[in-house]
């Protein structure tokens, strides 16, 4: 549920809500993917903390405990992992401009 519909649904909500406020492309992917990410382990920090609830602190100390152990390691992931699709988009647009084109994905003129 988490990777599957949530992370995917924010990805694109993001890219696309961050296209209709003017975001250049590489800035409107960056968000889309970093923030798809890091929605994907908040979601996931809650449904662990649901399911297995802290002894002393129930669910708001499990869900702080789990939250800030995917900290650790997603923030940085999310980040990198925002840079390289950008950086990838930037690369499909260079070398295979035309079959972007026929997506629809980029708009009429546009110079990513």
């Amino acid at each position: 549920f988490s990777m599957a519909i949530v992370g995917s649904f924010v990805a694109w909500g993001v890219y696309k809500g961050s296209r209709r406020l003017g975001a250049p492309l590489w800035l409107a992917v960056f968000l889309g993917a970093a923030l798809g990410d890091l929605t994907t382990y908040v979601v996931t920090s809650v449904q662990l903390a649901w399911a297995f609830p802290d002894a002393a602190s129930g669910f708001a100390g499990s869900l702080a405990k789990f939250g800030s152990i995917f900290a650790v390691t997603q923030i940085p992931l999310a980040i990198s992992e925002g840079l390289l699709t950008a950086l990838i988009m930037g690369y499909l647009i260079k070398y295979s401009r035309s079959e972007l084109d026929e997506t629809g994905l980029l708009r009429q003129g546009q110079v990513a």
